[in-house]
């Protein structure tokens, strides 16, 4: 479905919530997260477009949605963490503002006020758990993108997302054979699960693109924070990109076996090299 130039789509497992929700009588319950959802992604979208960023497409989950932007948002840390909290700051507020109008009696009370109260508090808390693709994940990949490097930071992301699934979904197995939770506990950890592996996959072409990006961004560079890179000659050239800081520039000193300096490779000249190569085992030192 499209709508003002945004492509929206509803991915199955909605669709699969919203039939087991109507199938025992939850109408009331699947429209309130419904529309609690489309405006966790208004926020989202809103801080996006402030940001520089224009949205394609956005795909709704059960327990939140997934934006594509036109930017390369993953490779912005700061960026991402404003973009990514917009969310869950909107439900926080919102549940809040319900809360207060209630207390001060502006509204009367109403079961449905309860629900918007409990269901934004859900998907806030929910989404800021630290695991990729959730709001919480990419906030958390965003500061380790930002102090460790674009390859180290997603890896460890990754690997903590991985983690907290498989400790979700061993727990909701535990939990379930004791009936102490319902279903919808296994369900979520499943669901994030399923979605780390196509986050992974999706990474490289990212990282393709932002490549691209930062090699046409040198000719126009006037000033910007160093960083400096110490590396070994006989690093890969395809390996050594990973290790270019995503909001400085870089500059490679490169050692030999006897760590003595054999020169500096600037951060366009490795782009130039990695762009430009046939060979695939081109070494760092075959470019000084």
């Amino acid at each position: 479905m499209k709508l003002w130039g945004l492509t929206i789509r509803v991915n199955p497992f909605f669709l699969l919530v919203f039939l087991l929700f109507l199938s025992v009588g939850m109408i009331e319950d699947v429209l309130i997260a419904f529309s609690l959802v489309l405006l966790h992604e208004l926020a989202h979208i809103l801080a996006a477009v402030s940001s520089g960023f224009k949205v394609n497409k956005i795909e709704i989950f059960p327990f939140g949605g997934l934006a594509e932007y036109s930017g390369l948002l993953e490779m912005e840390p700061w960026k991402e963490i404003k973009i990514s909290f917009a969310g869950p700051l909107f439900n926080i507020l919102f549940a809040l503002i319900i809360r207060l109008l209630l207390y001060t009696d502006i509204i009367a009370y109403s079961p449905y006020f309860d629900m918007i109260f409990q269901y934004n508090l859900l998907i806030a808390s929910v989404n800021m758990i630290p695991a990729l693709p959730l709001d919480g994940g990419r906030m958390l990949r965003a500061l380790l993108v930002n102090f460790c490097g674009i390859n180290k930071g997603n890896k460890i992301a990754l690997k903590f997302a991985r983690t907290v699934a498989y400790t979700g979904i061993i727990a909701g197995i535990f939990i379930l054979l004791f009936k102490k939770a319902h279903i919808w506990f296994l369900f979520f950890f499943f669901f994030v699960y399923c979605m780390i592996n196509k986050e992974e996959k999706q990474l490289f072409y990212h990282f393709l693109q932002y490549l691209s990006k930062k090699n046409k961004e040198t000719y126009y560079l006037k000033i910007k924070e160093l960083s400096g890179q110490v590396v070994r000659d006989n690093l890969a050239v395809k390996d050594a990109v990973y290790y270019i800081n995503p909001v400085k520039y870089s500059l490679f000193f490169v050692l030999n076996d006897h760590f003595r300096l054999l020169g500096i490779i600037s951060e366009a000249n490795l782009l130039q090299s990695y762009f430009s190569q046939k060979d695939k085992t081109l070494k760092m030192k075959d470019i000084i």
